[in-house]
């Protein structure tokens, strides 16, 4: 038992050690994100909408078992009429004794005695007719589930940009505790011929102080750095649903030659929040003439089949009954009508508003981004010539300082600008993909096309 301890103990290190890819990391997103998973219910929610009100289409057939115990004298009477089971006397014709009664009240007809009856009935309920309310209110839902369809797909790309910088974030705060490892060594070395060099007579001791004091503050930024991994592979682990603590490589992004142009007019006709706003305004048109439907009358069928009778037996086609109706309901005058209609119209014309303009809004989107994208593409290359650049100095550097030319405050000087341009150069890769992933979707497209 112990063994098999060991083992899944084992399994699980190896499990949680295993370095995940960016491609992986995306496949566990979609599958385990329960924003995703609340948006795709919506879309389901949107079908149901559409199979009720589809449904409407088909009426309704319902079954109704009504029992009734009374001596109230209309009932009792129409009771017995419906079960085909009235007499004479229930007519009261028992008082009735020539001409001169005609004015006598019959007892038997208004102080009947109490009876108990059973109606058992099937109905049957359709539209025939809603003044197009039903079609229009159909195309709705169908415009609603696109809708959905749509706004799924755009926040499931903005997902995948969050997961992008995430995961980014995590390679970047790995690259950063390599880097200040190498200046840990650096530093870690400056102490040791700092330190041969003061037994020798070379350098007083504050040089040697000097470099221990750098070596403990790199101490102190690396277990910074450090604590910056645990935090970024938090939020990843967040974002996938999976505890994970290892990343790989920078995930970059492909982009292709640019005509800023066709790309603005390209991320009109692909974005999904702009097909969004196109649905929705459809739906409001739609909705006016729902609104409009109240200018035509309604028309609807009900048929139902039943018995009557004193008891939940014997039935027979003596106290069966049928009946067919259709009817026909038209508003003449109505002046809240009018009013209704021209609030969908207000509600449509204020959504066009904000379409023409959200137009603007992408195409002004766009063109940040792919400014962006120019500005972060020449900073990157800056930044690794400055760091090339950096370590050539600190090389030199550090050969002056053996041969006395320097002192320690320089050389540490120039360690300190080489640890500042492995940052930036780190920052200026991460700020790149991320911007380059921006402007992708700000036109249109998924990251991975």
């Amino acid at each position: 038992m112990q063994n098999i301890l060991i083992l899944l103990l084992i399994t699980s290190i190896c499990t949680f050690s295993k370095e995940i890819s960016f491609d992986e990391a995306l496949d566990l997103l979609l599958k385990n994100n329960k924003e995703l998973k609340s948006k795709k219910l919506d879309i389901k929610q949107s079908h149901a909408i559409l199979d009720e009100i589809s449904a409407n289409n088909y009426g309704a057939l319902n079954f109704k078992e009504t029992y009734m115990n009374t001596n109230h004298a209309g009932y009792v009477f129409s009771s017995k009429l419906a079960s085909r089971k009235a007499t004479f006397a229930d007519f009261g014709l028992g008082s009735y004794s020539g001409a001169s009664s005609l004015n006598t009240a019959p007892h038997d007809l208004n102080y009947p005695k109490s009876i108990e009856n059973y109606e058992t009935k099937l109905t049957y309920d359709i539209p025939l007719f809603s003044g197009f309310e039903l079609s229009n209110a159909k195309d709705i839902a169908n415009l609603q589930i696109q809708a959905n369809k749509v706004k799924y797909e755009y926040d499931e790309k903005l997902l995948t940009l969050e997961l992008l910088r995430a995961y980014n974030a995590c390679v970047a705060s790995k690259e950063y505790v390599n880097a200040v490892k190498k200046t840990k060594k650096a530093t870690a070395s400056f102490v040791n011929f700092a330190n041969e060099m003061y037994k020798e007579g070379l350098v007083t001791k504050i040089d040697l102080n000097q470099a221990q004091v750098e070596d403990l503050n790199t101490n102190s930024k690396l277990k910074e750095a450090e604590n910056r991994v645990l935090l970024s592979h938090s939020y990843l682990s967040f974002l996938i649903g999976v505890e994970i603590n290892e990343v790989k490589n920078f995930e970059d992004v492909n982009v292709s030659e640019i005509n800023l142009e066709l790309i603005q007019e390209e991320a009109i006709n692909k974005r999904e929040d702009f097909k969004y706003i196109d649905l929705n305004s459809q739906s409001l048109k739609k909705d006016i003439k729902i609104k409009q439907s109240d200018y035509f009358p309604k028309i609807g069928a009900h048929i139902e089949y039943g018995y009557s009778n004193d008891k939940l037996k014997d039935f027979n086609n003596t106290q069966d009954f049928y009946m067919a109706t259709v009817g026909l309901n038209m508003k003449i005058f109505d002046m809240t009508r009018e009013a209704k209609i021209e609030q969908s119209r207000i509600k449509y014309n204020k959504l066009m508003l904000q379409k023409e303009q959200f137009k603007d809004a992408i195409k002004l989107e766009v063109k940040e981004n792919y400014l962006n994208y120019l500005s972060q593409k020449e900073i990157l290359s800056e930044k690794i010539k400055a760091q090339t650049l950096a370590e050539d100095i600190l090389l030199k550097s550090e050969e002056m300082y053996k041969n006395k030319l320097i002192k320690m405050t320089d050389l540490l000087i120039q360690q300190a600008s080489l640890q500042k341009a492995r940052a930036e150069t780190i920052m200026s890769k991460f700020e790149l993909t991320f911007t380059k992933a921006k402007l992708k979707l700000s036109i249109g497209k998924s990251l991975k096309e």
